[in-house]
């Protein structure tokens, strides 16, 4: 909950064109909460499709591992949504720090960051997902040439049908995540099905935290450019945990958790005003 009225209070904040609608894909909002999120302008509330939750049910009861990840299969959801031009999805846990409107009139239909950015002649395995020098391939059908973080994704309307959902819905079974040797849920099923399809874009639209330090010291971009955080995994600033103590001691860090902190207050204190 903190996460999503961070994002979506950073996102219209730097995004004053924007006008369409907010969707949130959940299934466990409380009545509170939703009234909360009810304060933001064009708000509405989209519970995964029953084939979907079946799905992915049906791959937590075989590899029972999922279960605790299950909801992060929801944002295959997201191609259910039939009625628009163009969908920017964001994870729960991102903060938009910029204007978004030149990447939401690009015409190319699908849009995303690669995950390959510190890992140079490196590819991911089809069938374990993971990361693999290129050369160890000798047959190219094996690897996945190009593939992208899944936090943020433009998506045009070219994607946005039955066929699509259905086809992205296939690919939640057995047989391919019990040989998934990573921590990966949608992401896997993404680039399994987008494979050679996805335009990438620069990392500034979902600078993933954990990899600041080391993309800071290769010059590839300065805090200035960013414009997406995106606080994944142990790095979630609203947790308390040694961790976190860590990485507000930590230089490099912790102007990103004070960002963060400071927007939450501000998100805070404006639905309170609406109230």
């Amino acid at each position: 909950m903190p996460g999503t009225l961070v994002l979506i209070h950073t996102f219209l904040k730097h995004n004053p064109w924007f006008d369409g609608d907010i969707v949130l894909i959940t299934d466990g909002l409380s009545p509170r909460e939703e009234n909360e999120l009810s304060n933001f302008p064009n708000v509405s509330f989209h519970k995964p499709g029953n084939d979907l939750q079946l799905r992915i049910g049906s791959l937590c009861m075989d590899l029972p591992t999922y279960n605790p990840k299950r909801k992060r299969f929801y944002s295959i959801e997201v191609f259910n949504l039939q009625d628009y031009d163009r969908v920017l999805f964001f994870d729960s846990d991102m903060l938009v720090t910029s204007d978004l409107s030149e990447i939401a009139k690009l015409p190319d239909q699908l849009m995303a960051c690669s995950d390959m950015f510190n890992h140079p002649g490196r590819v991911r395995d089809k069938v374990t997902f993971k990361r693999k020098p290129e050369l160890d391939f000798t047959d190219k059908q094996s690897f996945l040439p190009t593939t992208f973080n899944a936090g943020f994704i433009s998506i045009g309307s070219n994607y946005l049908n039955g066929n699509t959902y259905k086809g992205l819905k296939e690919l939640i079974n057995k047989d391919i995540f019990e040989k998934i040797r990573t921590h990966n849920t949608d992401q896997v099923v993404f680039n399994l099905y987008f494979d050679g399809k996805t335009t990438l874009l620069p990392i500034a639209y979902n600078l993933i935290m954990s990899k600041w330090p080391a993309l800071l010291q290769s010059g590839k971009i300065t805090s200035n450019e960013i414009k997406i955080l995106h606080y994944t995994g142990n790095y979630k600033p609203w947790e308390t945990s040694p961790k976190m103590n860590e990485l507000m001691a930590d230089t490099h860090f912790k102007p990103f958790y004070d960002l963060w902190h400071s927007e939450y207050q501000e998100a805070l204190s404006r639905l309170k005003k609406k109230n």
